[in-house]
């Protein structure tokens, strides 16, 4: 039996270190110019261990980025809880949405498309999240940052259109990340704020007006 405990902890802890490295070069390098024969060896595992564990290529990147939403939830909902309002909420995905861009390599993402597991996995967690979005919009609207007189439920569906662009036509090559979220999400974002709501993120960002 404890051998048996051992067998399955070893198991488990190799296969968060080949999620963790495989994630690191797929982000560094792109998804396709990383191999499951490149992973093994360098994580000095067997390729018949990586196939035990990982059946292939889109298994692992699919089980990587549910880590990376299961991570990116938890640390928002702790933000959340330490009573920080939805101005603030919203600002720190921000940030860490440009310091993700930044650092990931800009075919990782026209890459991701090419894997359907990972879409229906990204499109389904979009579907399931809207039910979450409307009601911090709600508290947003009680909170008194957001407009009343939006219909909340058409912003998803237009900031996925607008990184569906982005990707299409290679944006993140012709400009800086920060360029493309300021005029993208900021501008969008200051859209259905209150004026309460604008200020606060004039605020936060060091831009407001004296």
């Amino acid at each position: 039996m404890q051998v048996l405990k051992e067998t399955t902890a070893y198991k488990t802890s190799l296969r968060e270190r080949i999620i963790e490295k495989a994630m690191q070069d797929f982000s560094m390098h792109g998804i396709r110019a990383v191999k499951m024969d490149d992973l093994a060896r360098q994580l000095n595992v067997s390729k018949r261990t990586m196939y035990e564990i990982f059946e292939d290529k889109e298994t692992l990147l699919l089980e990587g980025i549910k880590m990376y939403y299961e991570r990116k939830r938890e640390y928002l909902f702790a933000y959340a809880e330490d009573g920080h309002d939805v101005i603030e909420i919203v600002l720190e995905a921000y940030r860490m949405k440009v310091e993700e861009v930044r650092s990931v390599h800009p075919s990782f993402y026209s890459d991701l498309m090419k894997y359907p597991k990972v879409t229906r996995f990204m499109k389904n967690m979009q579907e399931t999240s809207r039910a979450s979005f409307l009601d911090f919009m709600n508290r947003g609207i009680e909170e008194g940052y957001f407009r009343k007189d939006v219909n909340y439920r058409l912003v998803p569906l237009i900031f996925d259109a607008l990184g569906q662009h982005v990707l299409s036509n290679s944006l993140l090559q012709q400009y800086s990340v920060e360029e493309l979220y300021s005029n993208f999400f900021l501008i969008a974002l200051r859209g259905f704020c209150t004026s309460k709501g604008q200020h606060a993120i004039g605020r936060l960002m060091g831009t407001e007006e004296v």
